[in-house]
């Protein structure tokens, strides 16, 4: 009865901090902007820039790092580590008024993001070798991360409303809020780790010649990181290029944060039919699913301009739905394919490899689909669908040509999941 009460413990602090972690940075990511703007007066270009110089250095110098110091701490100690550096960063926000300071706490806030999704997979891995249970969690991070987008958008909404009996007290206690978050959840994913077995720590053989070579060398893998690119960059547009073109149009200022709320509780609402589909087919296929399911509602917003009235406003609640289960079935299976990939000595660097189609698309994004905006407004909606039938198409074809074999759970170098790899 110990025991088993002790893995119902662990089972529920393992929880507590994933949600802590999704949660908290899903807030960050939409509250920083307005922070640095109105909580610390700066100007909106200059934060801007700042938050982005922070970001994609941490991507150029440690996007591939976080994979190396996982593989060689395990996937519990980098995710400790990961929450001790953002729970000392946070409250440093308060002191950064200037763009240099911005750009330096921005850095280490990004870099032990970028180390957690790194540790993300591992953590996973470690808790459960069942693929169904696999793909829950991360159907579930998936959605608490969105749940994050929301809870932020609502945080700036509050704030802003109460900004003149608050001041700038409301604006601190986000950044404060956050530091303590992620050190409760460092403590509890140390706890967890300590419990977790073998596969919570490093590999046993730290000579065993794990490195980015053979990484790279795995040209199925780097074949589907490039097809989640369109996927990525998708997830982006949908951010950024939403509200701009839906303002074009002549749209009611109101929808824009509709629609995106609306997103950010329609993707958790699909989660059960996205883990429903997930028991019938082979994750690859669920990919390519995903894919036409959101090229079908971004290039349909394309007709936006030429739908009037309420009937627009009906259009595109259902496209920010189809949108929302795409998101939801990408969510849950596309980790599962990453731990598929990797084995138990490099599943950090797999991560952190597929995790910079993230980084780049964060970071070339907006450009590149303010740059296509330029010459229409339905062009990014037009070339983002193209692209993501060319990426459905990869998946089919990756899935066709790896049959599903069952493979034994893994030793200190086997395959980490590959049961239902396709």
């Amino acid at each position: 009865m110990g025991a088993v009460t002790g893995t119902r413990r662990h089972a529920a602090a393992f929880m507590t901090a994933m949600v802590v972690d999704a949660v908290g940075s899903g807030v960050w990511i939409t509250f920083s902007l307005l922070y640095f703007t109105y909580g610390q007066g700066m100007a909106l270009t200059a934060a801007g820039g700042a938050l982005s110089a922070g970001s994609l250095t941490a991507l150029l110098t440690g996007g591939l790092a976080v994979g190396v110091l996982t593989d060689r701490m395990g996937p519990f100690p980098a995710a400790v580590l990961s929450c001790a550096i953002r729970a000392v960063a946070f409250p440093c926000y308060l002191l950064a008024d200037r763009p240099v300071t911005v750009a330096v706490t921005a850095f280490a806030v990004s870099f032990g993001d970028r180390l957690y999704w790194a540790a993300h997979a591992g953590l996973v891995g470690g808790v459960t070798s069942e693929e169904h249970a696999r793909r829950r969690l991360f159907a579930l991070m998936n959605s608490l991360r969105n749940v994050g987008l929301g809870v932020g958008a609502l945080a700036v909404a509050l704030v802003a409303a109460s900004e003149e009996t608050g001041g700038a007290a409301l604006w601190h206690a986000i950044p404060l809020a956050n530091a303590a978050s992620f050190a409760v959840a460092g403590v509890l994913f140390l706890r967890v780790g300590r419990g977790a077995g073998p596969a919570a720590g490093p590999a046993p053989d730290r000579r065993s010649g794990a490195s980015y070579r053979g990484v790279l060398a795995d040209r199925r893998f780097l074949v589907f990181t490039g097809a989640t690119l369109s996927l990525t960059l998708s997830s982006v547009a949908f951010d950024s290029v939403l509200p701009v073109y839906l303002r074009s149009l002549g749209m009611p200022l109101w929808l824009p944060p509709v629609a995106y709320v609306l997103s950010c509780v329609a993707i958790p609402a699909c989660q059960a039919p996205a883990l429903a589909l997930g028991r019938r087919y082979p994750p690859m296929r669920l990919m390519a699913l995903a894919a036409v399911l959101v090229a079908l509602a971004l290039g349909a917003l394309v007709l936006l301009g030429s739908v009037p009235g309420a009937a627009g406003t009906v259009l595109l609640v259902l496209l920010v739905l189809v949108f929302s289960l795409g998101e939801a079935v990408f969510g849950a299976v596309a980790m599962t394919l990453v731990l598929s990939f990797a084995t138990a000595r490099d599943t950090g660097r797999y991560s952190a490899l597929y995790q910079l189609a993230w980084g780049l698309s964060g970071a070339l994004g907006p450009g590149v689909h303010t740059l296509l905006f330029s010459v229409s407004g339905s062009a990014p909606w037009a070339v983002m669908a193209c692209a993501l039938l060319a990426g459905a198409a990869v998946y089919l074809r990756l899935a066709a040509t790896s049959p599903r074999d069952a493979v034994p759970a893994p030793d200190d170098g086997a395959p980490v999941g590959r049961k239902e790899q396709t």
